[in-house]
């Protein structure tokens, strides 16, 4: 990051004086940049986690819920792209990319895949606060997130974190529910292991452990109980898929 950025950055910090009280995660492993634009952030009353690679951003996003993400294209150990078309459906906040990659065809990209803005650097930052501001004024006018979802007999509750299949409740632990809910949003869908892997444990499938299988098999054996529900099929080699089982036990 050369001087000048720095100093806009220095100059932006020394004049906050605003209150905002957003939760933002911000993924960028520029160790100069980073650090400036948490405490720009932070001087707005901003909450700011802060993740320096792929496998961090994984493990940030399944632990908490934000208000918007800044996020990086070029990472050490990922692509932002990649990483919005692989989490997509599990983030219900807007996402900027903040990139050094200017062209248009990269632009386009990023914005093709779903992110709500693209920034290219060097941003000034009183320019990245403004679309900050923009985004989340645009998500408190729009209709709030869904509340639960739906596949056949099942039903589920994302508030109160209970599933029920033809109205029967299904006594599932944190890990199973957590499970149950990325099977419930790509139904009939195909699941690779290691897509469920990094969904649920957060960094890459090692090809060995076999946490997954036993977590599958568990919910596996609470869905079965109940008949005409839904099932978790399994395709050897490839993955499982939650499908309504029409009768068939």
């Amino acid at each position: 990051m050369n001087a000048v950025s720095n100093a806009k950055w220095q100059e932006g910090i020394k004049h906050a004086n605003l209150s905002a009280g957003y939760r933002i995660l911000l993924l960028e492993d520029d160790e100069e940049l980073a650090p400036l634009i948490i405490r720009f952030l932070e001087e707005r009353g901003c909450s700011v986690a802060y993740a320096a690679n792929g496998s961090e951003f994984m493990k940030a996003i399944r632990h908490r819920d934000y208000d918007l993400i800044i996020a990086d294209v070029v990472l050490p150990d990922a692509s932002g792209f990649q990483l919005l078309e692989q989490f997509r459906n599990q983030l219900n906040c807007p996402l900027i990319f903040l990139s050094a990659l200017s062209s248009v065809e990269d632009q386009v990209t990023g914005l093709k895949l779903g992110a709500n803005d693209y920034l290219v650097k060097p941003v000034d930052p009183h320019l990245l606060w403004a679309k900050i501001e923009a985004q989340l004024r645009s998500v408190g006018n729009s209709a709030p997130p869904a509340a639960g979802i739906s596949f056949g007999p099942l039903t589920i509750d994302l508030v109160s974190r209970q599933a029920f299949v033809n109205d029967t409740s299904l006594a599932l632990t944190t890990n199973e529910f957590d499970l149950l809910q990325i099977f419930a949003e790509q139904p009939a869908r195909l699941l690779s292991r290691e897509y469920l892997f990094r969904r649920v444990i957060g960094r890459e499938f090692d090809g060995l452990d076999r946490v997954i299988d036993m977590r599958v098999s568990r919910l596996r054996k609470k869905l079965d109980a109940i008949a005409d529900g839904v099932a978790i099929q399994s395709i050897r080699g490839r993955g499982y898929s939650l499908n309504t089982t029409h009768g068939s036990h």
